[in-house]
C-alpha cells in the first residue's frame, strides 16, 4: 500500500523521519506532503495493516493516483472521468465524503477551490443523484473512508484517492470571552480526542494563567483547580467553580481522595520536565484523562516522540488511549491526549 500524507509546510522531513519509525518508508517529499510505501508490501493486504498514530500527519490518502493536466478544465475532465469510472460498478445510496486540499500556498488553495467547484458542477450534470449525496469533508479517526479525495501539489498536478482519513487537525473558532488564544489549542485537542470535560467533572490545570484552558473546562460545567503563580484574567479569575492556587505548577502535588477527571498542562518548559510531571500523575493514577502540551522548540521532535512512545519507559504503559499530534494551532509544539488504564 502506498499512502500520501499531508503535513504543515516545513515539516516534510520530520514527517518522513516519523514515518520511517514504523512499517512505511518515505519515497518522495513535496511542499506539505510526503509519499510513503510499506516496507514489506507482500506482508499485508491493502488497508489491513493499521496505520500508526502519526503526530505530524494531517490527511492520509490510500494508493493515490498522480494526475497531471495543463489547465483547470482538463484537470476537471480527468477528475470527473476518474470518479465516474470508479463508481460505475458501485451503488451510491447514502452520503459520501469528498475533499479538495492544497499544499499551503494561498494561490494553490484557491486553484483547488476552483477545481472543486467546477468538478461538482460537472458531476451534477452527469450524475445529479450522486452529486446531491456528496458531503464535503473528511471524517477523522483510525479507519479509511470511501469517497473522493484530491490533494493539489502544483498548478498542473494533484494526487487523487478514493480512500482517506484525517488526523483531525482543524482551525477552531475563538471565544471572545477566553482570556488567551491558547484556548484554541485545547478546543482542537477535544475535537481530535473525541471527548471533553462534562458537567460536574474535575480538572487540574497546571500552568493555567491567564486561563484559556480553564475557561474551556468551565464553560462545559467542570470544576477547575488552576495552579499557577501568575494571574488569571477575565471572568475565569472570579468564577465560582474555579480555585486558584498560586504556586509552582511543576511542584504541585495532588492530594485528593481519588483521581481528578482531567489533567491539563500547558507550561513553557523543557519537554523532559513536563514528561516527568506527567509520568508522576499517571503512575500515581491522579487523573483519568489528560491534555498536555510539549514545547519542542529547537529540540529534535522525533527524539521527543520516541521518549513518549517507548514501550518500556514511555506513556503507553499507563494509557489505554494515547494520541500525539501537532495541532493546527500548535507552533513548535506537540500535544498529547490520553486516557489512563
Amino acid at each position: 500500500m502506498d499512502i500520501l500524507i499531508t503535513c504543515k509546510a516545513g515539516y516534510e522531513k520530520i514527517l518522513a523521519r516519523e514515518i520511517s519509525l514504523y512499517h512505511f518508508r518515505s519515497q518522495t517529499q513535496g511542499h506539505g506532503w510526503a509519499l510513503a510505501q510499506e516496507k514489506d508490501p507482500a506482508s499485508s493486504q491493502p488497508s489491513a495493516m493499521p496505520l500508526p498514530d502519526l503526530c505530524f500527519a494531517c490527511h492520509i490518502l490510500e494508493d493515490p493516483l498522480n494526475v497531471r493536466a495543463a489547465s483547470v478544465n482538463s484537470f476537471v475532465e480527468k477528475l470527473t472521468d476518474l470518479f465516474i469510472g470508479h463508481i460505475r460498478q458501485r451503488q451510491i445510496t447514502g452520503p459520501w465524503p469528498f475533499l479538495f486540499t492544497a499544499s499551503g500556498d494561498e494561490r494553490l488553495t484557491a486553484h483547488a477551490g476552483t477545481a472543486q467547484e467546477r468538478w461538482l458542477e460537472k458531476l451534477s450534470k452527469k450524475m445529479s443523484r450522486v452529486a446531491k449525496l456528496a458531503k464535503e469533508g473528511l471524517p477523522h479517526g483510525e479507519k479509511f473512508n470511501e469517497g473522493f479525495f484530491v490533494h493539489v501539489t502544483d498548478f498542473n498536478q494533484a494526487f487523487v484517492a478514493f480512500r482517506a482519513f484525517s488526523r483531525g487537525q482543524q482551525r477552531m473558532k475563538m471565544d471572545p470571552l477566553a482570556p488567551s488564544r491558547s484556548y484554541l489549542k485545547i478546543e482542537e485537542a477535544f475535537h481530535i480526542f473525541g471527548r471533553e470535560p462534562r458537567e460536574g467533572e474535575t480538572v487540574v490545570d497546571l500552568g493555567a494563567a491567564p486561563g484559556g484552558w480553564s475557561h474551556s473546562a468551565l464553560k462545559r460545567g467542570a470544576s477547575v483547580t488552576a495552579v499557577d503563580n501568575g494571574p488569571l484574567k477575565g471572568a475565569v479569575a472570579s468564577h465560582s467553580r474555579l480555585r486558584h492556587l498560586k504556586e509552582d505548577a511543576l511542584k504541585y502535588r495532588y492530594e485528593g481522595a481519588g483521581p481528578v477527571d482531567w489533567l491539563f498542562c500547558d507550561v513553557l518548559e523543557k519537554p523532559d520536565l513536563i514528561l516527568k510531571v506527567l509520568h508522576t500523575w499517571l503512575s500515581q493514577r491522579w487523573c483519568r484523562c489528560f491534555v498536555v502540551n510539549l514545547k519542542v522548540g529547537r529540540l529534535d521532535p522525533i527524539t521527543v516522540l520516541k521518549e513518549v512512545r517507548d514501550p518500556g519507559k514511555g506513556l503507553l504503559r499507563y494509557c489505554k488511549v494515547l494520541h500525539t499530534r501537532q495541532l493546527y494551532h500548535d507552533r513548535e509544539e506537540i500535544t498529547l491526549m490520553g486516557e489512563t488504564k
